[in-house]
């Protein structure tokens, strides 16, 4: 029996206060004509209405069934610039929670196996405790859906998974029996372990995609959610608007792991904060490093291996599960180019929180006296966590990189000596932060080594607090430091200056660095 329906005949399966699953990053699996549909359904009948939906990724098709009463409750890894669904968690039209996207893909995978929700170390002492609010962004948000445990006298959360009644997801090929194949995807993201927690919890699969063909004619070897987990199908019938590879591509087979390219690398950076940034960090690499950088400054760090020579030296992960290659940035981030291997989100998020990266590089906005870490919501402005805290907490070396000001910094770098011409007008190190994204109490005791470097000075967490190690040439702490700062930092009684090369014009004979180590 054919498992093809219309579109209405799939939005007839969601009932009001259905819960809701979808899988995605950025385009990539993301089934926005389904989301049309859904969205359109409830605009024109005022139903299905009080939905929960939960997602791990930023999804880019959300803002299209961003509608207030459709969704009475929102769980997601990171919000993706939905300005709509923002503005209603502020103003208390929405419940909703922030977690970790690890976990969330995590928590799929725990009702896949008829389990409680997700228990895991991930989040302990940041916003996601419940001691710190358990992951709850506003005051109608009051059940917890996390809990603190003990588990042979370790402290541990319990990441409870909520009711799943439906998947949304998108493949590209299906046949008749609901075989489901994603050959033109840049990876697979959370796909089978959002259809698998759906089912595990008695739930429907809807999939949208490209192609309908013959079982006859489908290699199993590509099927990637079989047909017994399949209970609708629908064929998108606009696919270059909504069944996208990339926001900025429709399909590139590249991207889709099919073909490789010789002429992918990356641009070079002029000698700018940005690169004085991103080359000091650089520096904290090892021959053979497995890495993921995050977007902005840290993209850096992958742009100076590739100018110095040791780019095939580094092995660049992503989050959405992709690993090697040379990572898109951009429309096209989450994706890769010439990557070695796609897992799934949840296998790599296990790879990450098994401390299986070397370093990461991340970026910070407003860093406390301890060292803690806010990235994820400022006052009304929220971003989300995604995967920063999964990926900081497990990461035996951090180097959170950025700029100490923001907001009209500007400096000159002359003669090997870094000149600042006007100061940002925010401050980033606080007193105080608005949320703890990063935990620097956690940090020390994993043992991890966390390093924050700007284009001025180079800070690091210690057991008594943030200590200042190392300032660039041309800077002064008493003009160019504390002035830039909320709180006095402690002051290393081996303060040195920061490499003399990484101010100069030309390579900096990275390779040697990092090979003395």
């Amino acid at each position: 029996m054919s498992k093809r329906v219309s579109i209405d005949q799939a939005i007839d399966m969601i009932h009001d206060g259905d819960g809701i699953a979808i899988s995605g990053f950025q385009s990539c699996t993301v089934s926005r004509e389904l989301y049309l549909a859904l969205a359109e359904r409830f605009r024109t009948t005022g139903h299905p209405c009080g939905l929960t939906l939960m997602q791990g990724a930023g999804n880019t098709g959300v803002q299209d069934m961003t509608e207030e009463g459709l969704f009475s409750r929102y769980i997601t890894g990171h919000y993706a610039g939905n300005q709509k669904m923002i503005q209603m968690v502020i103003e208390n039209k929405i419940q909703s929670y922030n977690l970790p996207q690890g976990v969330v893909d995590h928590m799929y995978r725990a009702a896949a196996g008829g389990k409680i929700g997700e228990i895991t170390k991930i989040g302990l002492h940041t916003f996601c405790d419940p001691r710190l609010g358990g992951g709850k962004m506003n005051e109608i948000t009051t059940e917890d859906l996390v809990e603190l445990t003990d588990i042979c006298g370790d402290e541990y959360l319990v990441y409870k998974t909520p009711k799943l009644d439906i998947a949304l997801v998108r493949g590209t090929t299906s046949d008749e029996l609901g075989n489901i194949t994603i050959e033109e995807e840049s990876a697979p993201v959370d796909l089978l372990d959002v259809v698998m927690g759906v089912k595990g919890m008695g739930g429907k699969v809807i999939v949208q995609v490209k192609n309908y063909v013959s079982s006859g004619s489908m290699d199993r070897s590509q099927v990637v959610i079989p047909g017994s987990m399949v209970d609708a199908v629908v064929v998108c019938t606009n696919p270059e608007e909504n069944h996208r590879q990339t926001p900025a591509a429709f399909y590139d087979p590249i991207l889709s792991g099919h073909f490789r390219a010789n002429d992918i690398g990356f641009d070079t950076l002029p000698l700018n904060d940005r690169k004085v940034i991103a080359r000091r960090a650089a520096m904290e690499l090892a021959p053979n490093s497995v890495v993921n950088l995050g977007i902005g400054i840290p993209e850096g760090v992958a742009k100076v291996a590739s100018e110095e020579g040791i780019a095939d030296r580094l092995c660049l992960t992503i989050e959405s599960g992709l690993i090697g290659g040379v990572p898109a940035g951009g429309a096209h981030f989450g994706s890769s180019y010439n990557a070695w291997a796609a897992l799934s989100m949840t296998h790599q998020f296990d790879y990450y929180d098994g401390g299986n990266l070397d370093i990461c590089s991340l970026g910070f906005a407003e860093v406390d006296p301890a060292g803690n870490v806010n990235v994820s919501r400022f006052g009304n402005r929220i971003a989300g966590a995604g995967g920063f805290i999964d990926i900081s907490q497990s990461t035996p070396k951090v180097a959170f990189s950025g700029t100490m000001t923001a907001g009209g910094l500007r400096l000159e770098i002359r003669d090997g000596t870094l000149h600042i011409l006007e100061e940002g007008q925010k401050k980033k190190f606080l007193r105080s932060i608005g949320q703890i994204t990063f935990s620097a109490a956690q940090s020390r005791r994993a043992g991890q080594k966390v390093l924050f470097i700007t284009e001025r000075c180079v800070f690091e967490v210690t057991e008594k607090g943030l200590m200042l190690t190392e300032i660039a040439p041309g800077i002064t702490i008493e003009e160019h430091i504390l002035p830039c700062m909320e709180f006095e930092p402690l002051i290393s009684p081996n303060l040195k200056l920061m490499d003399a090369r990484i101010f100069r014009e030309g390579p900096m004979g990275l390779a040697s660095i990092i090979g003395a180590k």
